[in-house]
Protein backbone atom coordinates (compact mmCIF):
# COMPACT_ATOMS: atom_id res chain seq x y z
CA UNK A 1 0.00 0.00 0.00
CA UNK A 2 1.30 3.44 -0.91
CA UNK A 3 1.99 6.11 1.68
CA UNK A 4 0.37 9.47 0.77
CA UNK A 5 3.03 12.16 0.31
CA UNK A 6 1.06 14.61 2.46
CA UNK A 7 1.86 12.34 5.43
CA UNK A 8 5.61 12.70 4.85
CA UNK A 9 7.48 15.81 5.97
CA UNK A 10 11.04 16.91 6.71
CA UNK A 11 10.90 15.73 10.32
CA UNK A 12 9.77 12.24 9.32
CA UNK A 13 12.50 11.99 6.69
CA UNK A 14 15.12 13.35 9.11
CA UNK A 15 14.31 10.42 11.42
CA UNK A 16 15.29 8.13 8.51
CA UNK A 17 18.68 9.71 7.72
CA UNK A 18 21.28 7.14 6.65
CA UNK A 19 18.70 4.44 6.03
CA UNK A 20 18.17 2.60 2.76
CA UNK A 21 15.46 3.13 0.16
CA UNK A 22 14.89 0.66 -2.68
CA UNK A 23 13.99 1.90 -6.15
CA UNK A 24 12.60 -0.79 -8.45
CA UNK A 25 14.19 -0.72 -11.91
CA UNK A 26 13.88 -2.97 -14.97
CA UNK A 27 13.90 -6.77 -14.89
CA UNK A 28 12.75 -7.01 -11.26
CA UNK A 29 15.99 -5.46 -10.01
CA UNK A 30 16.21 -2.68 -7.39
CA UNK A 31 18.66 0.13 -6.90
CA UNK A 32 19.46 0.93 -3.26
CA UNK A 33 19.80 4.58 -2.24
CA UNK A 34 20.79 6.04 1.12
CA UNK A 35 19.11 9.19 2.44
CA UNK A 36 22.13 11.41 3.24
CA UNK A 37 20.62 14.88 3.82
CA UNK A 38 17.36 16.62 4.68
CA UNK A 39 17.49 20.41 4.30
CA UNK A 40 14.88 23.05 5.08
CA UNK A 41 15.74 26.36 3.39
CA UNK A 42 13.92 29.54 4.46
CA UNK A 43 10.40 29.70 3.06
CA UNK A 44 7.24 31.80 3.16
CA UNK A 45 4.71 31.38 5.96
CA UNK A 46 2.08 28.83 5.08
CA UNK A 47 4.49 26.97 2.80
CA UNK A 48 6.47 23.81 3.37
CA UNK A 49 9.84 23.52 1.66
CA UNK A 50 12.42 20.80 2.14
CA UNK A 51 15.01 18.96 0.05
CA UNK A 52 16.09 15.35 0.26
CA UNK A 53 19.43 14.10 -1.00
CA UNK A 54 20.11 10.45 -1.71
CA UNK A 55 23.38 8.68 -2.54
CA UNK A 56 23.54 5.67 -4.81
CA UNK A 57 25.92 3.78 -7.07
CA UNK A 58 27.53 5.47 -10.07
CA UNK A 59 25.86 2.96 -12.37
CA UNK A 60 23.14 2.28 -13.20
CA UNK A 61 21.97 5.87 -12.95
CA UNK A 62 18.32 6.81 -12.54
CA UNK A 63 16.81 9.30 -14.96
CA UNK A 64 15.11 12.48 -13.82
CA UNK A 65 11.52 11.37 -13.38
CA UNK A 66 9.07 10.15 -10.79
CA UNK A 67 10.34 7.00 -9.08
CA UNK A 68 8.73 4.65 -6.59
CA UNK A 69 10.74 4.32 -3.39
CA UNK A 70 10.29 1.52 -0.87
CA UNK A 71 11.31 1.90 2.76
CA UNK A 72 10.86 -0.49 5.68
CA UNK A 73 9.29 2.16 7.97
CA UNK A 74 7.78 4.67 5.54
CA UNK A 75 6.26 2.17 3.12
CA UNK A 76 6.30 2.95 -0.58
CA UNK A 77 5.68 6.30 -2.25
CA UNK A 78 6.47 8.10 -5.48
CA UNK A 79 8.63 11.23 -5.75
CA UNK A 80 10.33 13.18 -8.51
CA UNK A 81 14.08 12.65 -8.29
CA UNK A 82 16.84 14.41 -10.19
CA UNK A 83 20.46 13.29 -10.47
CA UNK A 84 22.58 16.26 -9.28
CA UNK A 85 26.13 14.84 -9.25
CA UNK A 86 27.95 11.74 -10.46
CA UNK A 87 31.50 10.61 -9.89
CA UNK A 88 32.90 7.10 -10.50
CA UNK A 89 34.54 7.10 -7.06
CA UNK A 90 31.72 8.79 -5.15
CA UNK A 91 28.61 7.41 -6.87
CA UNK A 92 25.54 9.39 -7.91
CA UNK A 93 23.63 11.90 -5.80
CA UNK A 94 19.95 12.56 -6.31
CA UNK A 95 17.70 15.33 -5.05
CA UNK A 96 13.99 15.59 -4.45
CA UNK A 97 12.38 18.92 -3.55
CA UNK A 98 9.06 19.27 -1.74
CA UNK A 99 7.44 22.72 -2.03
CA UNK A 100 3.80 22.83 -1.08
CA UNK A 101 1.16 24.65 0.94
CA UNK A 102 0.95 23.54 4.57
CA UNK A 103 -2.30 21.93 5.61
CA UNK A 104 -4.39 24.30 7.69
CA UNK A 105 -4.90 22.98 11.21
CA UNK A 106 -8.50 22.96 12.39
Amino acid sequence: MSTPLKQLNAEIFREQLHTKFKVPIEDGQSLVLELVAVEEPPHAPGMELFCLQFAGPFSPRLLQKTHRLEHEKLGDFEILMTPIAADPGEGTKYESIFHRFRDKKV
